[in-house]
């Protein structure tokens, strides 16, 4: 071959992958990423909520996901109960979302460590979320997806995991109360004995 000729191979190679590098940034700047991970609720303490977010860049319409096992529901309990929370039966993990806009993201109530932890155990669950492009043409639409890990474990000795704020403020409470209480009784031990001298 002459060299012209690797010359235009070459040519053609840098412009197929000039074509794909160009086509990948486009996806990464337009295409949906739904994903679903836990959260502590930083307004309740010892709470865990179940995120539900579109971190992509485009619109993801008709959501929907498996899981490899049913996820908990209302699991409470910051120490593990005696009973097991039951599995979830509908919202949006069950029943899909229509649509997520970039960034937007919707919150749970999942439950509380030791209810979730009695579910889940140390195995995490593995949930699909399945989502389509918001293109009209079918040729753009195809099914995305992405998976995510649920693994309550991460929180183990966390605020979550402890007793929490609520429940440190009225043990700290009690013990202020039982303070007060004692130099209640001194002061008034001091009184009568100054009204028993004078």
């Amino acid at each position: 071959m002459l060299t012209g000729d690797w010359i235009s191979i070459f040519m053609a190679l840098i412009a197929t992958a000039s074509a794909v590098v160009t086509f990948a940034v486009f996806r990464a700047s337009t295409d949906p990423l739904v994903i679903v991970y836990a959260e502590p609720d930083l307004a309740r303490p010892s709470i865990v909520n179940l995120i539900i977010k579109n971190i992509g860049k485009g619109p993801a319409h008709n959501i929907s996901f498996t899981s490899d096992r049913p996820l908990p529901c209302e699991a409470f309990g910051i120490g593990e109960p005696s009973t097991v929370a039951r599995a979830m039966s509908s919202g949006p993990i069950v029943t899909g979302i229509p649509f997520l806009a970039p960034e937007q993201k919707l919150s749970l109530t999942w439950g509380q460590y030791g209810g979730l932890h009695k579910y889940i155990g140390s195995e995490p669950i593995k949930i699909s979320a399945t989502f389509r492009r918001s293109y009209k043409s079918r040729m753009f639409s195809r099914k995305l997806s992405s998976t995510t890990c649920l693994d309550i474990q991460t929180f183990e000795r966390s605020e979550s995991s402890e007793h929490g704020f609520g429940p440190n403020i009225v043990k700290e409470m009690k013990v202020l109360n039982k303070t007060m209480k004692c130099l209640e009784d001194h002061l008034t031990s001091v009184n009568q004995t100054n009204h028993e001298n004078t």
